[in-house]
């Protein structure tokens, strides 16, 4: 798979490479060929411009007829030169060759030449062929001459010179660069694909390490990591992606395994216990009917307390899948009364103030964000002193965001707890007192809860200052 993507890759970039090569090099061949055409075009109409200036010259000074055998020598090798008179019927005109001498098929001219034909220079083919083609230009002498076409003959008069000059020069030259820059552009693009060979070959091989590292990561090799040289550079930057996406996978899978393991361990007591318990039962040996009771009761126990954790478990599933919310508006204030009235009812004797203004609303889910409350509240019950003062607070912030807090001023958390202390089944119970105890899930909830409603939830905290657990909630505007 990894082969072949390669293969594809390459070769799209070869082809690409290529392609615009191709295309640019033809563009400009074009274009220059099509500049050198005209140019050619135009020095063929500036010979036939001199032409019929030389010619009007000549024949206008002549007494005597124009002799036709000498008539070449009034235009430059390579023009051919018609004589018609003012009917239109041609009375001579000269062979048709080329700048070395070669016949050439003479231009193609309408008999009889109609009156003001070809005064501008224009295109014409030859007769009966297609090539070459023939600059031609046409003017009349204003009078009438005479040319005799061969020694004794009586002259011919005529009055408009019809002169030629062909275009086989000019296009002999544009063919042959036409085939010289074909074997030059074909020669360059062989060139093109072995350089671009290499040179993919180099820029790729990051590629087909980052593949070969992927693939032993995909084998079970999870320590391996991709070698980025340049970490600015494009490749670079997906290699520093792959490995933050490798490194996130193995820190989920550890994570993964250290929650099964956590869970079995809770599990693992309160079976343990119901299992005890009943066994004691079933073999007769609880005869006593306290005994029995008390097994039934700490059956019970175990009981519920494995469903408390199930259902917490649960909480978190729900909440890493993204299942909605319920986004209401939420009396913060309402909320902190209800949950601080209940925890005095737990510990009558613990100092619990609420300091929350009229109007403090958070945008979210009641049930939620009291559970919120009831955890935090909990967790300051359980992990300090029955006399420490508790304090729970809410503020609306000028960004929109309400924080709701929840402050003891126990004994605090040492900074290594303090890190962990919203992992899951994570018990920092060395740093509060000992009896205390707790599945481990109460503040990961918290977390999570706050996480879900696009909020966080923190620790403010130093061994022998006390603790500060706040939650930021989106407001409810």
């Amino acid at each position: 798979m990894a082969g072949a993507l390669r293969g594809s890759l390459r070769a799209r970039l070869m082809v690409g490479v290529v392609l615009l090569a191709t295309v640019g090099m033809v563009a400009v061949n074009a274009v220059s060929l099509v500049a050198l055409r005209l140019n050619l075009v135009d020095v063929a109409d500036g010979n036939l411009t001199k032409t019929r200036d030389s010619v009007q010259h000549r024949v206008q000074h002549r007494r005597t007829p124009v002799d036709a055998g000498n008539l070449n020598s009034l235009i430059p090798g390579g023009t051919y030169i018609a004589l018609v008179d003012d009917r239109g019927r041609m009375v001579y005109q000269t062979p048709a060759r080329d700048v070395d001498g070669r016949s050439r098929a003479r231009p193609d001219l309408p008999t009889p030449l109609p009156e003001g034909f070809a005064e501008h220079i224009v295109t014409l083919s030859a007769h009966g062929a297609p090539v070459p083609r023939y600059r031609t230009l046409s003017f009349p002498l204003g009078y009438t001459a005479t040319v005799r076409r061969t020694p004794g003959t009586p002259p011919r008069p005529f009055s408009r010179v019809v002169i030629a000059k062909s275009l086989q020069p000019a296009e002999d030259v544009v063919y042959w660069l036409i085939c010289a820059d074909a074997a030059a552009t074909l020669a360059v693009l062989v060139g093109i694909v072995l350089l671009s060979r290499g040179v993919l070959d180099v820029g790729l091989r990051p590629l087909r390490d980052m593949a070969a590292t992927a693939t032993a990561i995909a084998e079970g090799d999870i320590d391996q990591r991709i070698e980025v040289a340049r970490r600015h550079s494009e490749v670079g930057e997906v290699g520093t992606a792959l490995n933050r996406a490798f490194d996130e996978r193995q820190r989920s899978e550890e994570q993964l395994r250290q929650f099964v393991a956590n869970a079995s361990h809770e599990l693992r007591t309160p079976l343990t216990t119901i299992r005890g318990w009943a066994q004691l039962q079933l073999h007769g040996l609880a005869q006593d009917p306290a005994l029995v009771e008390r097994a039934m009761l700490r059956i019970e126990g175990e009981a519920a307390r494995m469903h408390a954790m199930v259902e917490e478990l649960l909480l978190l599933a729900r909440l890493d899948q993204g299942r909605p919310i319920d986004q209401a508006p939420v009396d913060l204030g309402a909320l902190a009364d209800d949950a601080v009235t209940d925890a005095r009812v737990i510990a009558p004797d613990r100092p619990i103030t609420v300091d929350v203004p009229d109007g403090v609303r958070a945008r979210g889910d009641e049930d939620r964000l009291r559970q919120v409350l009831q955890n935090l509240l909990s967790n300051a019950l359980h992990h300090t002193p029955p006399d420490t003062p508790v304090s729970v607070t809410a503020r609306a912030r000028p960004t929109g965001t309400v924080e709701l807090s929840v402050t003891d001023q126990g004994p605090g958390i040492p900074t290594a707890t303090a890190e962990r202390i919203f992992e899951r089944f994570y018990r920092g119970v060395t740093s509060r007192t000992p009896t205390a105890g707790g599945t481990g899930l109460g503040l990961s909830i918290v977390k999570s809860i706050a996480e879900a409603h696009g909020g966080t939830a923190t620790v403010h905290t130093a061994p022998g200052k006390g603790s500060t657990f706040t939650v930021t909630l989106p407001g409810s505007g």
